[in-house]
């Protein structure tokens, strides 16, 4: 399935899958994950989120963080940040199979940015904090360049302090974002 997927054939993965459940043989977290790929490069991004939510516990496997992060980046790119958003809610509640990480918040904080929602994706960055996971270069340098294109300098410049402050060394883009 995993080369059917590299090889941008995500209907021969989705075919394979089911001969494979067909034939009897047992899938894992390798095979799902392959299987949400297949669906996210064929645009099928609600059944790669049927499939995590829902086929996977089926199957025996709980949904890792790799498996979230691949459906919030589709999700996102999509500019759909919004539906993206119940995902990491999700993963920690019963049957989720992980709490979401940095990697899962930020990608749907620079979802939201991208979108020109910066007061969602503040707001996220705030239960973000609230949940104990630490913002990373990449979650800092997504709200800090948005509040810049917003031209809300005072916040970007406040997100600055707090990334320094949080010994969260800032990247060139960052800078570059201040200029």
């Amino acid at each position: 399935m995993d080369c059917c997927c590299r090889a941008r054939r995500p209907d021969l993965g989705l075919a394979f899958f089911g001969r494979l459940l067909r034939t009897g043989l047992r899938t894992d977290g390798i095979d799902a994950y392959a299987l949400i790929r297949c669906f996210c490069l064929a645009k099928r991004t609600d059944k790669a989120v049927s499939v995590l939510l829902h086929r996977m516990p089926e199957l025996g496997c709980a949904p890792d963080a790799l498996s979230y992060s691949v459906v919030l980046k589709v999700l996102c790119d999509d500019g759909r940040s919004q539906r993206a958003l119940d995902l990491p809610q999700m993963m920690s509640k019963e049957g989720g199979g992980c709490a979401p990480n940095v990697v899962a918040y930020s990608t749907v904080i620079h979802g939201f940015c991208k979108e020109g929602e910066v007061s969602k994706a503040c707001d996220l960055f705030n239960e973000m904090e609230h949940q104990g996971v630490k913002p990373n270069v990449v979650t800092y340098t997504s709200i800090i360049d948005a509040l810049c294109k917003a031209r809300a300098m005072d916040k970007a410049e406040s997100f600055l302090r707090q990334m320094v402050d949080n010994d969260v060394r800032p990247n060139n883009v960052a800078y570059k974002c201040m200029i």
